[in-house]
């Protein structure tokens, strides 16, 4: 044996003190280093990016505080982040959001990894994820389901539950103020109306504390752990066995809700689908939970955001009120004429202004270049993955002057018809986007007819609106208490 030769104890040491950090270092360069295609593209620092996910910082603050001095300071349209894993190109101009979005052959949708908690709940064989023929079929299919009438005598009806809800809350300071959590009512009554008018069951959620609803709230606080975000593969590494058994505790859910829907049909827009044989059951559950997802939480988002944004600008309350009971009067119930666009302009002008502060999704779901792509003047490698952030382009400066004032005045007299995208744009833009039009509309108008409201005095958000930390890019007011009182109308 040569002395001078290390021994097998020097030679593992030797391979832990140099080696064992050599290689951790080269995985980390691997996992969070850019790629070298797009280090010609303007990037949002790592670190910066890594305390924001950690902290659990929302969405829009992280845009406003990281991405958006990119847009409006060095007037990029494109800037490369860190999210969900891997380095994507954020298409930050509303113009190349456009060429984008209106894109299909060149800009496809990128199917989620497999393994990931988004794919595990909504399926990859959604409307949302497919492309090309299979997304032709499931698009016509879809459309002759969200033609059935608008059925806004259902949403009457969930905003008076709402009002039994609000009136039966009790509030030690003035009997004919009630402050209710509406963050939380506004996502009940949305569970009830695509319940009832997509899913075809009523979970009764806003007068009654649902399962169902508990278990979906939980999962996705559970699914929102910043480290999981920062590196997907982690679910492989170190499974969530709890988080999995109420995700699929929910997707079981969903198929037992098919299966009753197959034996008692109804005017829903599954039982519509149901009826097609060209979609197998996969497709058909995978579709109820993205449905389900952008019915729910999207929707009573923006309701939460809207009531809040009349409760601080009181004079914009009443506009809203005064044309609402014009057009209405004080109790009949509403038609959808009634509630168009053409006939409510100002409280229309307020859920679009509402929609662009805060939408309802931070960003749309990723597009991949499928080929070399120019946009603008950036050159965009084949296989990138492209975000649509509709965030920035509802914030840019250059775009809306003063971005952070609600301001619906934005929206009235033909003004503001783009770059105005919360359901995104081209030919795949959310299907739903006029039926929750009219589901905001409708409740809002049944509100501002019954209620004055105002935020509590100790309100998280006096300051400003207050989003949760979410793990899908959404925009949902946490904790949001409104202070609601009845009005009265003299007799005729």
């Amino acid at each position: 044996m040569d002395p001078f030769s290390p021994s097998p104890l020097h030679q593992a040491a030797i391979f832990s003190v140099f080696v064992v950090p050599l290689l951790f270092y080269g995985a980390l360069y691997h996992l969070f280093a850019i790629p070298s295609n797009l280090r010609h593209l303007p990037s949002v620092p790592l670190l910066p990016l890594l305390r924001s996910y950690l902290s659990r910082e929302p969405d829009d603050v992280r845009i406003k505080r990281l991405i958006m001095p990119f847009a409006d300071d060095l007037s990029e349209g494109v800037v490369v982040v860190w999210a969900m894993g891997k380095w994507m190109v954020h298409i930050l101009d509303s113009k190349l959001f456009m060429q984008v979005s209106g894109n299909m052959v060149d800009f496809p949708k990128q199917r989620p990894a497999k393994d990931s908690m988004f794919c595990r709940f909504m399926g990859d064989s959604n409307i949302v994820w497919t492309n090309g023929e299979a997304w032709k079929k499931q698009s016509h299919i879809m459309r002759q389901a969200f033609s059935l009438p608008l059925p806004i005598e259902l949403f009457t009806t969930l905003a008076e539950n709402v009002f039994q809800v609000i009136e039966t809350t009790s509030s030690a300071a003035d009997s004919h103020s009630h402050t209710v959590c509406w963050s939380d009512l506004a996502q009940r009554f949305a569970l009830d109306a695509v319940g009832t008018s997509i899913i075809g069951h009523n979970f009764d959620s806003i007068r009654t504390r649902s399962e169902f609803v508990s278990d979906y709230n939980q999962m996705m606080h559970d699914i929102a752990q910043p480290l999981y975000l920062i590196a997907p593969l982690l679910e492989r590494v170190v499974p969530r066995k709890k988080v999995i058994w109420r995700m699929d505790r929910l997707i079981r859910g969903f198929e037992e809700l098919l299966e009753a829907k197959r034996s008692d049909p109804g005017d829903d827009i599954m039982t519509a689908m149901l009826k097609h044989p060209d979609l197998s059951p996969t497709q058909l559950r995978d579709n109820m939970a993205s449905l389900f997802l952008a019915g729910h939480d999207t929707t009573s988002g923006a309701m939460s955001t809207l009531i809040y944004h009349l409760a601080v600008h009181p004079k914009i309350q009443e506009a809203a009120r005064d044309e609402v009971i014009e057009i209405l009067g004080p109790t009949a119930d509403p038609f959808a004429p009634q509630l168009s666009p053409q006939s409510m302009p100002y409280l229309n002008a307020c859920v679009r202004e509402a929609l662009r502060i805060n939408p309802p999704a931070d960003y749309i779901t990723p597009r991949i270049s499928h080929m070399d792509a120019t946009l603008g003047n950036y050159y965009i490698p084949a296989l990138t993955p492209l975000v649509c952030n509709t965030y920035a382009v509802h914030h840019n400066k250059a775009t809306w002057g003063d971005p952070e004032i609600f301001r619906p005045e934005r929206f009235l007299h033909g003004q503001g018809a783009e770059p105005w995208v919360p359901f995104s744009s081209g030919p795949r833009q959310c299907l739903a986007y006029n039926f929750a039009l009219y589901e905001l509309r409708t409740l809002a108008a049944m509100l501002l007819r019954r209620y004055d409201w105002v935020l509590p005095e100790d309100s998280i958000h006096a300051s400003g609106l207050r989003n949760a930390f979410s793990p899908f890019a959404l925009a949902l007011p946490i904790d949001l208490s409104i202070t609601f009182t009845r009005r009265s109308y003299p007799e005729a």
